[in-house]
């Protein structure tokens, strides 16, 4: 049988595309090589010998993009989907080396912002002021879905449609870091930059240094405009996508992995998995990072695509544990999501730096009684864990032992009893994601946001430039999260929808 589409990875961006375009009517098969949908922004259940039962998220995370205006909104209402959530408030706790900062979802923020450099308040405060302003006209441009980076004469021409006298102020912006703006405001505290720092590495996966001033405007914003919590796990998200993409008459196989993308003469022809099956389409979406989509291809990748893979031939991994833990463990009142940052004087990462996702103890349906499902998540270098597991299982073992005592004495930091309430412990390193996501030696979250990567110069969905292939989620436009990504879907079913007219 031919298809209209085949997906390539059952991710939130792959399943986002799929059931938008079986919904109209296409004939849609959606390829998965793992056992569950969603990719990095799922879950997985861990069954202890004594019967207890744990659900944890793949990933230490928020979830946005589901107020008016959001990509998951502006799905939803397509496809008439019923998201499994509950709002956030406070987004989160950032735990600096000497200073507790809430991430309040509402005014009480511009209270505690004050806070973390009372010696230069009032230049910090321009520099709030100045973001809250740029992201506000950033959200409302992003909420009319512009084809960015434009592709084509017709992409120009929509996104012209969509611009409006307000977006002069974004400007000025498209050249600029985020430091370029600290150092305007002379704002040169170390708590003050500590901070942006670590909300930017967990956004956009830079620093001030060299994070784009556009882009950290807006993953800036991300505790103010909404955070969420996915109910009975970040799975439910991409579940209710696979229900809708069945109803709808699509297809989803698990454990088939595709091994080729088979092309003729710069048209798309199918794919061939690792059984041997081909499957042919006139549409491919891959939902796959930039780096696998170039090895899949059964030809040279293009200009584009070998160009940027040469600009970023490495992206960030991810070290995490998966802890069962007592409530007790848990201070009263405490928030669900945490960063925490060691010490001002070392690099970010590795430890020094964690994030940290706890279920809502309302959420009965992750632990066993008394207990709390939590994923704790550290930035780190992947060629080391590589080059660990392949020259000396022995030192990879010590490895991650070590990381994962490093990690929990960070965590100790917010939650000083943990040790002494831990039931259950795993760790996960780019190893692991590798093998569970098949993403090329585990690099998650995207790109970095570099100026020269990010915006109207990221990668967009036909960088192959191959007629009918597509690339969606973290490497092409806005970038990594469940809304940017679902974003990138949505901009590759109207282009697909707009040439089948």
């Amino acid at each position: 049988m031919d298809y209209d589409l085949i997906v390539i990875g059952a991710g939130i961006a792959g399943l986002s595309a799929a059931a938008l375009l079986a919904n109209d009517g296409y004939r849609v098969l959606v390829l998965e090589a793992h056992i569950e949908p969603g990719g990095c922004a799922s879950s997985y259940q861990r069954k202890r010998p004594n019967g207890d039962q744990y659900i944890f998220d793949v990933g230490a995370t928020v979830f946005a993009g589901f107020r008016l205006g959001g990509a998951h909104h502006w799905l939803g209402q397509k496809l008439g989907l019923s998201w499994p959530i509950q709002p956030l408030n406070p987004a989160m706790e950032v735990w600096l080396p000497d200073l507790r900062v809430t991430r309040w979802g509402d005014e009480r923020w511009r209270e505690e912002r004050q806070r973390l450099c009372p010696s230069q308040a009032w230049e910090a405060e321009q520099f709030w002021r100045e973001q809250e302003q740029l992201a506000e006209v950033a959200w409302r441009f992003a909420g009319r879905m512009p084809p960015i980076p434009p592709e084509s004469l017709a992409d120009l021409g929509r996104l012209a449609s969509t611009i409006r006298p307000e977006m002069l102020h974004l400007l000025p912006a498209l050249p600029r870091t985020v430091k370029h703006v600290l150092d305007q405001y002379k704002v040169d505290d170390r708590r003050m930059r500590a901070f942006i720092d670590g909300q930017l590495l967990i956004s956009a996966q830079s620093t001030n240094a060299e994070c784009a001033w556009l882009y950290g405007a807006v993953a800036l914003d991300l505790a103010r405009i909404g955070t969420y919590y996915v109910e009975g796990g970040a799975w439910n998200l991409a579940k209710t996508l696979e229900q809708s993409l069945l109803k709808a008459g699509g297809e989803i196989r698990y454990r088939q992995k595709v091994s080729q993308i088979q092309t003729d003469r710069g048209q798309i022809v199918g794919v061939q998995t690792e059984q041997g099956e081909r499957l042919r389409a006139r549409h491919v979406i891959a939902n796959t990072t930039m780096w696998d989509l170039a090895d899949l291809l059964d030809q040279a990748p293009s200009w584009l695509l070998r160009h940027r893979i040469e600009a970023v031939p490495q992206g960030w991994g991810a070290t995490t544990l998966y802890l069962g833990i007592d409530e007790a463990a848990i201070p009263q009142g405490l928030a669900e999501h945490h960063q925490i940052i060691a010490d001002y004087a070392q690099a970010l990462g590795e430890a020094n730096s964690v994030f940290i996702s706890l279920h809502p103890a309302a959420d009965r349906s992750r632990a066993p009684q008394g207990q709390r499902a939590m994923t704790v998540s550290t930035h780190t270098n992947v060629s080391r864990w590589w080059h660990w597991r392949q020259t000396d299982p022995a030192r990879y073992r010590a490895e991650k032992a070590a990381m994962a005592e490093r990690m929990l004495d960070t965590v100790e930091l917010a939650l000083p009893t943990i040790r002494q309430h831990l039931r259950y412990q795993q760790i996960g390193t780019p190893v692991s994601f590798a093998r569970y996501t098949q993403r090329k030696r585990g690099m998650v979250g995207g790109l970095p946001q570099w100026r020269s990567i990010s915006g109207l110069l990221s990668l967009g969905p036909q960088a192959a430039k191959i007629n009918g292939l597509w690339l969606v989620g973290d490497s092409t436009f806005p970038g990594q999260s469940t809304a940017a990504v679902t974003q990138s879907a949505i901009q590759v079913y109207q282009k697909i929808r707009r040439a089948a007219r």
